[in-house]
């Protein structure tokens, strides 16, 4: 079942280019999956009742085009398929003459908040959801690999630390943030006449409210790769290709 809603992009959604920012579009995408599930009976504090919640886990974006600061863009969601404790849900974008502007799908785990494990989904949360396809249907995003790092001059560090503003409802550092320090680590002359095609990105752990980390970034040709990570642990992988306007 799709769930269909139009959203205003604001000014403070958009760049020096006028056009929707890429954390922008994101982050419609992470409001209208809330927003669904709420629709369906399976609101914030229905999870936090039955201490479970949605995990994300991985990403994959192919943006065609942006749409500018004052336009009016419809975006719908739909739960594909659902196996054991994972979701795999898709969005579209599109832009007031009914063109597709961007397609995403995206990989969800069901956690259990108080153990910290993944929680098989209650045959509830299926029947609510109504997916469009059976378990056999359900498709994993492929992995985003750290990279091996080799210090030479196309190797970035850029130190980020977990503020406050960055802390979403579940107490740690929310989706979108590490996609926009990912952008930022990029050199201002490779971002210039740059517009992102498509964007892989896979949550590895989550980053609480004060910790450090580095965004350690490569780049070979129009693809950037991306490591949010501490000293022991990668946090975030991520994985972008760009074209040249």
């Amino acid at each position: 079942m799709h769930f269909i809603r139009d959203y205003l992009v604001h000014y403070y959604e958009a760049g020096p280019d006028y056009r929707l920012t890429i954390p922008a579009l994101v982050h419609y995408f992470e409001d209208i999956a809330i927003l669904h599930s709420s629709s369906r009976g399976l609101d914030l504090e229905h999870y936090e009742s039955n201490h479970c919640g949605w995990m994300l886990i991985k990403w994959d974006i192919t943006v065609y085009a942006l749409p500018s600061f004052g336009d009016t863009v419809q975006i719908s969601t739909w739960i594909h398929a659902m196996k054991t404790f994972m979701a795999d849900r898709e969005f579209r974008m599109l832009a007031q003459d009914g063109s597709v502007l961007a397609v995403a799908r995206s990989n969800w785990l069901l956690m259990d908040t108080v153990r910290r494990r993944p929680m098989r989904i209650p045959e509830e949360q299926i029947g609510k959801f109504k997916p469009m396809e059976d378990s056999s249907s359900f498709i994993t995003i492929d992995d985003v690999p750290a990279f091996e790092i080799e210090e030479t001059k196309s190797v970035t560090r850029v130190e980020v630390r977990a503020a406050h503003s960055d802390i979403d409802t579940n107490a740690h550092v929310n989706n979108v943030k590490y996609i926009g320090w990912a952008i930022d680590s990029l050199p201002a002359d490779f971002l210039a006449g740059a517009q992102l095609a498509s964007l892989r990105v896979q949550y590895r752990k989550e980053l609480t409210p004060g910790a450090n980390a580095q965004v350690i970034t490569t780049v070979s040709g129009d693809t950037s790769r991306h490591r949010v990570c501490g000293p022991d642990t990668d946090y975030c992988t991520v994985e972008m290709h760009w074209l040249r306007t």
